[in-house]
């Protein structure tokens, strides 16, 4: 199944032709959804793909604005260098975004979509999962990344986050999707009566446990 983890982008440089570069993904750190990528996950697919990806707008198929046109591990994560299609109008604007994103200081969102081919539980925290192999199958510029860099993260962005993920990645239908967001609901919001603040670790667990909720609904909604 195809995964996705989205992320601020760390961009280094964006220039007038469409061309950028900077690291789609770093390596060692503990991300929202409770996924660590190890160093070395990315080598089998870089080889057999030779750094050739195709870059959507928000994961649509059917919106592609470039191709990524070299990508290489180093010690700190995954360096890539993209090129979007100027000629496409979805890529215009995404371009003219980023650029403004880098010239006031913002984070332009960048999404990943991959299959796990090896994982591993963590020793020590058998909650985290350290991903030693994954197939990196396209990434995306979005508007609102899902990392816990990012800050705060609505009630809104997380249904918009979540109903993505099922049209894109799982293809249910409108209806399944409402099924499966109405049924989350108790896990977007925060339990009345309980204090809680907005900190790392608690976004950490409330990602996990929409995770662990949503693989849970998917076989039976798939069959209501």
């Amino acid at each position: 199944m195809k995964e996705i983890k989205s992320f601020p982008f760390k961009m280094d440089a964006i220039n007038d032709a469409g061309e950028f570069c900077g690291y789609a993904s770093t390596f060692g750190s503990i991300d929202l959804g409770g996924d660590v990528v190890e160093k070395g996950a990315y080598k089998k697919t870089l080889i057999e793909s030779k750094g050739r990806f195709p870059i959507l707008d928000h994961h649509d198929p059917t919106r592609q604005i470039g191709w990524n046109v070299e990508a290489h591990e180093d010690e700190r994560g995954l360096f890539v260098r993209g090129l979007l299609d100027l000629n496409v109008t979805a890529a215009r604007e995404r371009h003219s975004l980023m650029k403004m994103a880098q010239s006031i200081g913002g984070k332009t969102g960048l999404s990943i979509g991959f299959r796990v081919i090896k994982e591993e539980a963590d020793r020590s925290r058998p909650e985290i999962r350290r991903l030693k192999e994954v197939q990196l199958m396209e990434y995306s510029v979005v508007t609102f990344p899902m990392n816990q860099q990012a800050g705060i993260i609505s009630v809104k962005s997380k249904e918009e986050m979540i109903g993505q993920f099922l049209k894109n990645a799982v293809g249910m239908d409108p209806r399944q999707t409402r099924l499966v967001i109405r049924n989350l609901k108790s896990l977007l919001k925060k339990e009345p009566g309980k204090p809680h603040s907005w900190t790392k670790g608690a976004d950490y667990q409330d990602a996990r446990m929409l995770r662990r909720s949503l693989r849970q609904l998917l076989n039976a909604v798939k069959e209501a």
